[in-house]
């Protein structure tokens, strides 16, 4: 059960693959979101008159946990979660920006089969440079950010 439970603390906070740069996060569960790297593969190749460029979003500017609440129930987990990320371009970027992204998580785990049984991953706010790019993609973003979290968490659960 104990372990559950730690895996069900990181899960609920590694919502993507790793990626985490020159941000410095004040506590240790803000630095084990940005140890995950969660902007990294917020990038891309744009390709104009036969030249190709990689633009991306894709540097860790800070991470911040608002509140984090956890309750364990016999072989029922339920987390929810606010925090706030935020990505910008790399030093190198011919256009420099980034965004920051509210988002709330809510997530509810079988501790026996250490199976998520509902997830909910919704953007609140937005801000920054491309604060309007990410909310025209929140269904996708929170659709990506909800497959990691479960694939991330499932990892977890097989220490």
């Amino acid at each position: 059960m104990r372990k559950c439970l730690g895996v069900l603390t990181a899960g609920v906070f590694l919502l993507q693959p790793c990626f985490f740069a020159n941000a410095q996060a004040p506590n240790a569960l803000e630095r084990a979101i940005g140890d995950a790297q969660p902007c990294r593969s917020l990038k891309t190749k744009v390709s104009s008159f036969g030249i190709s460029v990689e633009v991306g979003v894709d540097k860790l500017d800070s991470v911040k946990i608002e509140n984090l609440q956890l309750s364990v129930n016999g072989d029922t987990a339920e987390a929810s979660a606010r925090g706030t990320l935020a990505c910008k371009t790399s030093d190198e970027a011919l256009v420099e920006g980034g965004f920051s992204a509210t988002a709330e998580v809510r997530l509810n785990i079988d501790l026996a089969t250490c199976k998520a049984t509902e997830t909910s991953i919704e953007i609140v706010k937005t801000g920054g440079r491309f604060g309007d790019i990410v909310k025209g993609l929140e269904t996708e973003i929170s659709g990506a950010l909800r497959r990691s979290l479960e694939k991330n968490l499932a990892k977890l659960c097989e220490k």
